[in-house]
Formats: structure tokens, sequence, C-alpha cells
């Protein structure tokens, strides 16, 4: 559903009640109709049950993981692309410590770059995929799908 500065939520209280277990799990809203789901009696729920914050170009953001679904498709679909495209590197953007960049990339390094990246790597008016992504999760399991050894960790993001 996108992410939200920390104050103003609304949206994700919307789309992310809590079941009786106090876990969240994605509903859409009556408002916007019959969302026509393929797979009867599904309950999409985010991989992680915390909302999850951080900062991204520059702007302290709150979101709601990806699904484990979510995940798996992305994961497969990443291992796909770097399979199609050999000089496509299965790894995310990361700063001289090995951590995420989670800014555009200055011009230079974007021109020169060749893996995986999220819009905000692009456009400094971006903010997705936003702070949920689990970078480590979608590079470790495409790199797994490529027989490929683990790209250095930051775990967590």
């Amino acid at each position: 559903m996108g992410a939200y500065p920390p104050k103003d939520t609304k949206v994700l209280d919307e789309w992310y009640p809590k079941d009786a277990a106090g876990r969240p799990y994605i509903r859409i809203p009556a408002r916007l109709g019959d969302p026509m789901f393929q797979v009867p009696g599904f309950v999409g729920r985010p991989a992680r049950d915390e909302r999850i914050a951080g900062n991204v170009q520059r702007t302290d953001l709150v979101q709601h993981d990806l699904t484990p679904e979510q995940y798996a498709a992305l994961v497969k679909l990443t291992a796909a692309l770097c399979r199609i495209f050999p000089k496509l590197t299965c790894d995310y953007p990361r700063d001289a410590s090995g951590a995420l960049i989670t800014t555009k990339l200055p011009d230079e390094a974007w021109k020169a770059y060749a893996g995986v990246l999220g819009h905000y790597h692009v456009q400094t008016n971006k903010i997705d995929p936003g702070p949920a992504l689990n970078w480590d999760r979608l590079i470790r399991g495409a790199r797994r799908e490529l027989g490929l050894p683990p790209a250095k960790s930051t775990e967590g993001r």
C-alpha cells in the first residue's frame, strides 16, 4: 500500500486491520468494490507483523512488509531478469559500509550501476519500494534461484 509519514497512517490503518490475535492482514476497503481474488479464502499477511520504519529520500516513513507470496514471486522475477540479462548484477545499491542506499544514486553512479534498483534509486520524487522491502531477503532468494553464493548481507533491510 505504500509508505507514509509516521503521523499519517490513516491509509495503512484502513488497509491493514488486525485479527483477534493482533496480527495485521490486508483488507481491501469495501468502498472500492469486489477485489475479484482468484484464490478463495486467501488472507494476505505481511511477512513481518510490525510496521517497518525507515528513511527514504531523507524522509522518515512507515510501511507494512510485502506478503511471503509477493516475496516468492519477486524472487523468481528478479532471478529471471538476472538470468536473461547477464550484465545485471544480482545485488542492490550499497554504500561503502555495505548498507542499502535509500536515496537517488548520483548521476555517474547510476549510469555505472548494473544491479537491481528501486524507483527511489533513480528519481528524487519516488519513495518506492519504501522502507519495508527486505532487500537482503529478495537478493538472497534470487541468488539461491540462480545457484550463486549469497551477497554481503546487511540483514534487517
